[in-house]
């Protein structure tokens, strides 16, 4: 059996590439507004299993942390504000900024912050807390010896809110709530919790290739299919389980010969702030070149904008990270010395 230190360095491995195919989603988006490419509408699918594959590994860290470190709520809630939420609420200023070229100065303003409604992407985050206090609250209740009677009413009730109750409170999506997504995490959660005997499993030729197998053949059928599948599909939820299963199986084989190392917070903040250079590329683009049309009828320069796009907002996202951890190391050292 992998080491607890690889599975977990195989699961940041899932991450950086969950939320380059974030990236990767947004991007193409902003060029099917200017062309129809087959390629780019076939990244654009496929970039779908970005964020369905953070919410798992989301999940299957949740289910670690509270496994390995059993948190106590003052500082589990504490870390959430400081590391998350506040984060997400300069992000949320930037947006605005973006979007009317000047800071929030009423209250709907900060509200429309509060609520993650001033990027398309932030709707994530808003539900992220809304997990991350349930999961907390109902650690005890859902557990890895009763995970396997919950998954069956989880399922039922995200499809039921999805498709019954939801109502567009405060004009929120259904993306918004966590009973969307809830199904998600704690098939996360699943995965950790039963990770050895899923792995015993995958040890068998048949079952692997098998596996595999299934996991192509429906990525090639969501590139195909005319529907947009996305987190509200119960079945794309379920393939890219699999697929997440797979990924954690195979990825721990290789992860130790790559050059990466965890960067506590690297991915979110990449999340975070992709969609503001992707819109500055896009303004740079327009004001060098008129129409965006010149840029995405173009190969390679669609692919230049992309990595572009991407490496900025790497180098962006690991300047908060260096900048946090050296906060958090001369904080450390500080109450050292009192």
């Amino acid at each position: 059996m992998p080491t607890e230190k690889k599975i977990l360095k195989t699961v940041f491995l899932i991450q950086l590439i969950s939320s380059f195919l974030v990236v990767v989603g947004h991007y193409t988006a902003s060029a099917l507004n200017y062309t129809d490419h087959f390629w780019i509408l076939a990244l654009n699918q496929l970039s779908r299993y970005g964020t369905v594959l953070l919410t798992i590994a989301t999940g299957f860290i949740t289910a670690y942390s509270f496994d390995r470190k059993q948190p106590r709520f003052a500082p589990y809630i504490m870390g959430k504000i400081k590391f998350i939420f506040v984060p997400f609420v300069l992000a949320g200023i930037l947006y605005h900024y973006l979007l009317f070229g000047g800071l929030p100065k009423d209250l709907p303003a900060f509200l429309n912050i509060l609520l993650g409604k001033t990027g398309g992407h932030l709707y994530y985050i808003f539900m992220l807390f809304q997990y991350y206090l349930f999961a907390y609250l109902f650690r005890n209740l859902i557990t890895k010896r009763n995970i396997v009677y919950w998954l069956l009413p989880l399922m039922g009730m995200q499809y039921l809110y999805i498709h019954v109750l939801h109502h567009e409170w405060l004009g929120l999506t259904t993306r918004h709530f966590l009973p969307t997504w809830i199904f998600t995490f704690y098939l996360g959660h699943t995965l950790y919790w039963y990770r050895e005997k899923l792995f015993a499993c995958l040890q068998q030729p048949l079952l692997l290739a098998g596996g595999t197998s299934l996991v192509l053949l429906s990525a090639v059928l969501f590139v195909l299919s005319d529907t947009m599948y996305v987190a509200v599909h119960l079945r794309f939820v379920l393939a890219t389980a699999l697929s997440f299963l797979l990924m954690l199986f195979l990825g721990q084989r290789i992860v130790d010969r790559l050059p990466i190392a965890f960067r506590k917070g690297f991915t979110y903040f990449i999340y975070l702030f992709h969609s503001a250079f992707i819109t500055m590329f896009n303004r740079f683009a327009e004001k060098f070149g008129g129409d965006l049309e010149w840029i995405y009828d173009n190969v390679w320069l669609t692919l230049t904008g992309l990595a572009v796009t991407y490496l900025s907002t790497c180098v962006f996202a690991l300047t908060i990270v260096r900048l946090m951890k050296r906060n958090r190391t001369s904080q450390s050292v500080t109450s050292v010395q009192a």
